[in-house]
C-alpha cells in the first residue's frame, strides 16, 4: 500500500445516535486500529446528527449537526452511515443523499423492505450505492452470503429466525412456564423489546427481512405487501405444552421457498422437531438455514440483534466501501429485477397442530367426531384436563391450507380453538 495512497480519505456523516448510533460512534472513534489496516484509504467520522443526543458527542473530533439533512449536502462527506429507522423522516434523507451522489450503509430494514427497489434505482441512476448488511440479521452476515457466497446458486428455500426479540419471548415461555405477557414484560425489563414491541411480537420486522432476503435470492423486486404475516401475541402456554409433548418446540420463522414458478414468502409461528437444528437456536438468537443448488444445505446462527453486533455489520459494509468491494443491491441491475408470481398461504400444503378445549361435561366424540377427524387427516393426539376443562392437541397428516381451514371453521361446540403449521426443517 502507497504513501499516496494512505494519504487518502473517505468522510463520514452518521445520523442517529442510539444503541447501534453509539455503538457505530464507538468502533469508528475508538476501534480503528482493528481495521484500518486493512483497507486502502483512511475513514474519519466528521459529522454526527441526532435529535437529542448532542451532548454524547465530543465537539473537539467531531462536529455535530441538527438537521441530518446537512450532512447529505456537505460536499465534504461520502458516505452516510443511517441508524434511525424511522420511515417517514429518513426516506428523504435516502432520496437526497443519493442525489447528491453519496453512499448509504444502514441497518433500516423496514424502508429498505418498502421502498428497496425504488431506492435502488436512484442509486444506480446516481452512480452511488446502498449497503444493508446490518438491516437482516446483525452479526450474521447472510446478505454477503445470499449475494456472494452463493452467487453460483439457484435458492431453492432459505427458512430462518430473524427476530430475537420474539425467539427470546418463545425460549422465556417454554423454559419458566409462563404466559406471554409475563415473558413480554420480562423481555422489556431486559431491554431485548421496545417499549412498542408490535413490530417484533407480530411478525412485521421478520417480514420485513424475508422481503429484502427472498428479492436477493430470487433477483425479483422486493415485494414486502405479499408476505403473509402472523405474530406470536396468540401463542398461549397450552400450545407450549403441547408441542412439548408432541416432541416439537414453537418458534417465529420466516419462510422462502422458489419452486421455479412462483415464491412462497411467509411468516408465522411454528412447530418444529426438537431434533431439528433451528430449534436448538434459543434466546435473542438469530438462524438461517438455506437449501442451494450447487452448495447444499447451509446454517448460520448468531446474534441477530444489539449495539455493536449490529454496528460490527455497518462497519463491515464500510470497510467493503472503501475496499470497492460491493455488488449490486439485490445481486443485479435494478432493471433485470423480474415481478414474482407469490403463491397465497392458503396453497401451503403441510402439517397442521389444532388445540381445542371444552367443558369436561360435553361430549367429546361429538364435538371431535370422526368425520371431522378425517377432514383435518388428524394423525396424532393428546388430552389433559385443566380446571374442569378437556385440552385436546391435534398433529394432522399434510393437508392443504383451505381443506384444513374449512373444517376448522366448521368446528363447533369448542369454547377455544386455535392452529399452528407444523415446518420439517
Amino acid at each position: 500500500m502507497s504513501d499516496e495512497n494512505m494519504k487518502k480519505k473517505l468522510k463520514i456523516g452518521l445520523v442517529g445516535l442510539g444503541v447501534v448510533g453509539k455503538s457505530v460512534y464507538e468502533i469508528l472513534l475508538n476501534q480503528k486500529e482493528i481495521f484500518q489496516e486493512k483497507i486502502p484509504v483512511e475513514l474519519e467520522l466528521v459529522a454526527v446528527s441526532s435529535r437529542s443526543r448532542k451532548n454524547f458527542v465530543d465537539e473537539k473530533k467531531v462536529k455535530f449537526v441538527a438537521d441530518p439533512l446537512d450532512l447529505v449536502l456537505d460536499k465534504e462527506i461520502d458516505i452516510i452511515i443511517e441508524v434511525v429507522g424511522n420511515i417517514a423522516n429518513i426516506q428523504e434523507l435516502w432520496v437526497e443523499a443519493l442525489k447528491n451522489g453519496k453512499k448509504i450503509i444502514t441497518a433500516n430494514k423496514a424502508l429498505f423492505a418498502t421502498k428497496g427497489f425504488e431506492m435502488a434505482k436512484l442509486a444506480q441512476e446516481n452512480d452511488s450505492h446502498i449497503a444493508f448488511e446490518a438491516s437482516c440479521a446483525a452479526a450474521i452476515p447472510i446478505v454477503k452470503m445470499f449475494k456472494e457466497a452463493f452467487a453460483a446458486n439457484k435458492i431453492k428455500t432459505f427458512c430462518g429466525i430473524l427476530n430475537g426479540t420474539s425467539n427470546y419471548i418463545l425460549t422465556k415461555m417454554k423454559n419458566e412456564k409462563i404466559d406471554f405477557s409475563v415473558a413480554l414484560k420480562q423481555a422489556q425489563e431486559a431491554g431485548y423489546a421496545e417499549s412498542d414491541p408490535v413490530f417484533d411480537v407480530e411478525g412485521i420486522d421478520t417480514a420485513h427481512k424475508l422481503t429484502i432476503l427472498a428479492a436477493i435470492a430470487s433477483s425479483t423486486k422486493p415485494q414486502f405487501d405479499n408476505v403473509y404475516v402472523e405474530g406470536i401475541t396468540k401463542i398461549t402456554i397450552d400450545d407450549i405444552n403441547f408441542a412439548d409433548e408432541f416432541g416439537y418446540k414453537i418458534k417465529l420463522l420466516g419462510i422462502y421457498k422458489n419452486d421455479g414458478e412462483a415464491l412462497i414468502q411467509v411468516v408465522y409461528p411454528a412447530f418444529v422437531s426438537k431434533d431439528s437444528r433451528i430449534a436448538s437456536v434459543d434466546d435473542s438468537f438469530n438462524a438461517v438455514f438455506t437449501q442451494g443448488s450447487n452448495c447444499g444445505d447451509s446454517f448460520v446462527v448468531g446474534r441477530g440483534a444489539g449495539g455493536f453486533e449490529t454496528a460490527s455489520a455497518i462497519i463491515a459494509d464500510l470497510i467493503d466501501m472503501a475496499c470497492k468491494r460491493y455488488s449490486y443491491e439485490f445481486g443485479v441491475k435494478v432493471e433485470n429485477l423480474k415481478t414474482a408470481k407469490i403463491k397465497k398461504i392458503q396453497e401451503r400444503k403441510g402439517k397442521y397442530f389444532l388445540r381445542v378445549s371444552f367443558d369436561k361435561n360435553s361430549k367429546k366424540d361429538m364435538i371431535l367426531s370422526n368425520e371431522f377427524l378425517e377432514k383435518i387427516a388428524a394423525q396424532q393426539s393428546y388430552f389433559y384436563e385443566k380446571n374442569d376443562r378437556i385440552f385436546c392437541g391435534i398433529i394432522t397428516d399434510k393437508i392443504v391450507e383451505e381443506d384444513f381451514l374449512t373444517a376448522f371453521q366448521e368446528l363447533v361446540g369448542v369454547d377455544d380453538r386455535h392452529f399452528i403449521r407444523v415446518e420439517e426443517i
